[in-house]
């Protein structure tokens, strides 16, 4: 990002500095003074004196000269002038035309990968997607900024274990709403109500406008299935990973896209859901353009004008947890500044759309039959890592005593259980980063949370953050699979994984890979063993169309 700068300013001014020279040797060739470059290939670079009877002098580059004062230069006096406004202009030739256009084209590629939050804002983008659908509800987020009363309509496509198809349903209305205005960056989350448990449905935005006719035009929709009664047996299917960046690794395009959501569309047609592990935008990076509330919104727009993403989310349900690149690198400083900006926007496009929470805070749970999920805010509450037998706490009182809660409540309600976490409890990455910002800096809560953990039986933990994926069985007995990125870089050369320590058990390790996502099947029609099966995907392996790793969990009895 700076290279590319500097280099391009240098190879100009050198260019341009021995144009100027060669142009002023030119025009002095008929004044009374010769031009002695300072030049080591210069052939009167080592004289100075006078040529001819001619007075010369040595001149850099440069240096200005008053041309009045010299008079006209006999023609046999003036070849080494005219040798040396040759070579001048030779240099200029192809090898310096062809450095700059290689250096022109590789700092439009530097502003188009950093500044297109700037240069393309996508001001005009629409949005609409489902997030969190239950039994008898689904929340919808929108971004629309072109005016006109809006309406949902939906109906039914089949239900079932079969899913048979519903004939002929009619189309209903879930009634007409003001649109969005600029005070939320034209976004808003709704929600349909007192639908029916494990249907399809297919839910249509339509915008009316304010015309003598009132026409009314179907903006865009989705499909979703609701889940099964709470309580009740169920077949999920859903996908997990963290850490996106749109157009990485970069290729010149107009069209910038996601390479992970493109490759999970390959199997959306029987996800359920898909739970992103936070890392949806990188706020700092490759550059922190600032901290107020549309700085932030311009990223989640870039993420979300993406084909791969639009296609994906307006197929299959997302819900989300934040981690530390939607503020700034591992951070830890509770609501300081900017804190509050990140959030605002988060909550816009992201964080509104999860399921409910407690108000003004980001965790939350579900369950989608008898499978249960808890997705921790490791950010917010989170003091300082611990140092020097100091204690430290990543979730912060309040969060902790309701997971707990939680954890007692599913411990035999739930046949699985999940906790979600946007950084990895296993503490195989042991680098001065992991040591500080993944759970291995808060090992006193960590300790606290497994001693509870593995009294609970088939519970696993989902995880991201590090670029890499593992599969971990951790001191409690508990399995963590954590994956990650879904569309960026690698750490090809900081730190190492280290298997098997600490009391843990690796089950699988990948380090390689710029995509790299999870599948998670979790059956709990079965009598009282449920099976949960993780698959590994990575473009480097198949194309990403088939699993690069399968893990089949050993289940107990939960009832």
């Amino acid at each position: 990002m700076v290279a590319f700068p500097v280099s391009l300013f240098l190879l100009v001014r050198e260019i341009a500095s021995k144009w100027s020279l060669a142009t002023a040797v030119e025009r002095l060739r008929r004044h009374s003074i010769e031009i002695c470059i300072d030049d080591p290939q210069s052939e009167c670079s080592s004289r100075e004196g006078s040529i001819s009877g001619v007075a010369t002098r040595r001149i850099k580059h440069h240096e200005h000269l008053d041309l009045s004062q010299y008079k006209p230069l006999p023609e046999k006096a003036a070849v080494l002038l005219t040798k040396a406004s040759r070579d001048g202009h030779k240099r200029l030739s192809l090898t310096n035309t062809l450095l700059l256009l290689v250096h022109l084209v590789l700092f439009a590629m530097v502003l188009d990968f950093v500044y297109r939050p700037l240069l393309a804002p996508a001001l005009d983008l629409f949005v609409f997607r489902p997030g969190h659908v239950s039994h008898d509800s689904a929340k919808l987020h929108i971004r629309y900024s072109d005016g006109g009363q809006l309406e949902l309509r939906y109906k039914e496509l089949g239900s079932g274990p079969d899913w048979t198809q519903a004939p002929n349903v009619p189309w209903e209305s879930a009634g007409v709403f003001e649109p969005p205005t600029n005070t939320t960056d034209f976004t808003m989350t709704t929600a349909l109500m007192n639908l029916r448990p494990s249907t399809k449905y297919i839910v249509g935005l339509h915008c009316r406008q304010p015309t003598l006719y009132a026409q009314t035009a179907l903006l865009g929709s989705v499909e979703f299935k609701t889940a099964p009664i709470p309580g009740h047996s169920a077949h999920l299917r859903f996908a997990t990973g963290s850490c996106i960046k749109p157009n990485f690794p970069y290729r010149p395009t107009l069209s910038p896209d996601i390479r992970g959501f493109a490759s999970m569309l390959d199997h959306s047609e029987d996800l359920d859901m898909v739970v992103f592990l936070g890392d949806f935008i990188y706020a700092d990076l490759p550059l922190y353009f600032g901290s107020s509330v549309e700085d932030y919104r311009r990223l989640y727009r870039q993420v979300y004008r993406t084909q791969s993403a639009r296609r994906l989310m307006r197929k299959v349900p997302m819900v989300h947890v934040y981690d530390d690149h939607e503020i700034m690198n591992n951070w830890h400083a509770g609501d300081a500044p900017p804190m509050g900006s990140a959030l605002a926007a988060y909550n816009e496009y992201n964080g509104l759309a999860n399921p409910p929470s407690s108000p003004n805070h980001a965790y939350y749970n579900f369950t989608y039959g008898d499978i249960a999920f808890y997705a921790w805010d490791t950010r917010r509450y989170r003091s300082r890592w611990e140092t020097g037998g100091s204690r430290a706490t990543m979730l912060g009182k309040e969060q902790k005593a309701q997971f707990i809660q939680w954890l007692t409540a599913v411990n035999h309600t739930a046949a699985v259980k999940f906790v979600i976490s946007s950084v990895p409890l296993t503490s195989g990455w042991s680098n001065v980063d992991s040591s500080q910002d993944t759970w291995r800096g808060y090992p006193t809560e960590r300790a606290e949370i497994l001693e509870l953990t593995k009294y609970v039986p088939n519970l696993f933990f989902l995880s991201g953050d590090r670029h890499e994926m593992a599969a971990v069985e951790l001191p409690s007995g508990n399995i963590e699979f954590s994956t990650s990125p879904i569309s960026q870089f690698t750490f090809p050369l900081i730190g190492q994984f280290k298997a098997n320590i600490a009391g843990e058990t690796t089950l699988h390790h990948r380090r390689a890979g710029h995509v790299k996502y999870g599948i998670l099947d979790v059956d709990t029609r079965t009598d009282s063993v449920p099976q949960v099966t993780y698959s590994l995907y990575t473009t480097d392996v198949h194309q990403g169309k088939r699993p690069a790793w399968v893990y089949k969990a050993k289940c107990s009895s939960w009832r």
